[in-house]
This record gives structure tokens, C-alpha cells and sequence, in this order.
């Protein structure tokens, strides 16, 4: 179940795309990939086939699509193998919560993307209620909530930012902030529970409504590099 953060993720992926001069020779990065194609077949959706994603992920991201191009093995702290200045575009789908080092995952994000390159990240709001309790489990009860299918995809999270405005402060000293988005999301983790789930979409709709951003736990946010 796609997120609003991860939705706009991929709709601002595809908004920079198709505002490049050179589409038909754009490369992107997709940090932290994993094994889902999800995210390079909704920007193929938007914006057609004239794009190369690279794929990066601390285990063998290589999948079978018609838009990837390399595939990295490494941490996004580290990323020897990637050269400088190669991408217009980078992002990262709920991938930073689970980095120890922002400092180092930013310096790496911003030497590998083009000058005026953009980076684009999904991630929690820790102060929502969802993730001060996600904080505070195992990682086990994260894949139960989820379910069998997505729960294998819950890892231990680092949480190495107090909240979204110190994550900013650290992304800040290689970026400038173009946009900040946020959501109440609890469906997306409580939908397989029938009662529960109805009680989580009106908390949603009633928190989106009245904008309280601290307790909205899906943000979106753009960066462009600083030169």
C-alpha cells in the first residue's frame, strides 16, 4: 500500500524529469531500492521510457526492468563505487530512518548527484504517534502489523534525526530546501485491522484537516544541491 509521502515522491520524481532539458539521456538513483520495481514503473507511467534508474542498496538490488541501469551494492553512507556528479536526480523511499550517519548518507547524496541536481526523500515524522511506538518495539511486531507479504520488508530502524526539522538541519549544510509535505497516514499501518481501521481514517482525516503537523507521520521532502 503506497503512501501520500511515497505517492508525491514519485510525482515530484517525474515533475523534475520531464522539466530537463535532457530526458532522453537523464539518470537518476534510486537509493535503497531493494527488490521492488514499484517506484521506476510509476515514473515510467508519467513521464514514458527516456530515463535510466540506477539502483543502490547494502544488499543485490538487481531486478528486471526496462529503465534500470547499474545496480550498487553499498551503503548510502558510502558509496565508493558511484562517481561524482553523475545523477540529475536522487531518491530515497522510507530509507534515511534506517541510516546511522545522516551526515555522512547527505555528503555521499550530495556528491553524486549533478550541480542543481535534486534529492527527494519519503520518511517519518517521529513525533506522530505511529512512530514514537514503532521507536520504541522490536522490529518483529513492525512485520506483524504489516502482514506476511509487506512485513518482510520492516527493518530496524536508527532514527538518527529527533525530528524533521534537525533531519533539514543536517541535509541543510549540502542542500536548500525547495518543498516540505505532510500527511496523517495510520490506514496505511492499521488497514488489515477491520475496527481499528476505521477509528485510523477518521483520525487521519481529522488531523490532515486541522494541518497539526506534528502528529502527521508521512513527509515528503525536496532538496536541490547546493553548488
Amino acid at each position: 500500500m503506497q503512501t501520500p509521502a511515497e505517492k508525491y515522491l514519485i510525482k515530484k520524481v517525474a515533475q523534475i524529469l520531464m522539466q530537463s532539458n535532457n530526458l532522453e539521456n537523464a539518470r537518476i538513483l534510486n537509493v535503497g531500492a531493494g527488490e521492488s520495481i514499484v517506484l521506476e514503473s510509476s515514473i515510467l507511467s508519467i513521464v514514458g521510457n527516456k530515463f535510466i534508474c540506477d539502483r543502490m542498496d547494502v544488499t543485490d538490488c538487481r531486478v528486471k526492468h526496462p529503465n534500470t541501469g547499474e545496480c550498487f551494492i553499498a551503503s548510502v553512507e558510502s558509496m565508493p563505487e558511484i562517481k561524482s556528479n553523475q545523477y540529475e536526480l536522487a531518491f530515497a523511499n522510507y530509507v534515511l530512518e534506517h541510516v546511522a550517519d545522516l551526515g555522512k548518507a547527505a555528503a555521499e547524496i550530495h556528491r553524486v548527484l549533478k550541480p542543481s541536481g535534486y534529492f527527494i526523500t519519503s520518511l517519518p515524522n517521529i513525533s506522530a504517534p505511529e512512530f514514537i511506538l514503532s521507536k520504541y518495539t522490536p522490529t518483529k511486531f513492525h512485520q506483524f502489523i504489516k502482514g506476511e507479504g509487506e512485513g518482510r520488508h520492516a527493518y530496524e530502524t536508527q532514527y538518527a534525526f529527533k525530528n524533521i526539522k534537525g533531519f533539514i538541519k543536517v541535509f541543510e549544510k549540502y542542500f536548500s530546501v525547495v518543498e516540505i509535505r505532510y500527511w496523517s497516514n495510520t490506514l496505511g499501518y492499521l488497514y488489515r485491522f477491520p475496527v481499528i481501521s476505521i477509528i485510523s481514517k477518521v483520525y487521519d482525516k481529522i488531523i490532515n484537516y486541522l494541518n497539526i503537523k506534528m502528529l502527521m507521520g508521512n513527509v515528503c521532502i525536496v532538496f536541490k544541491k547546493n553548488v
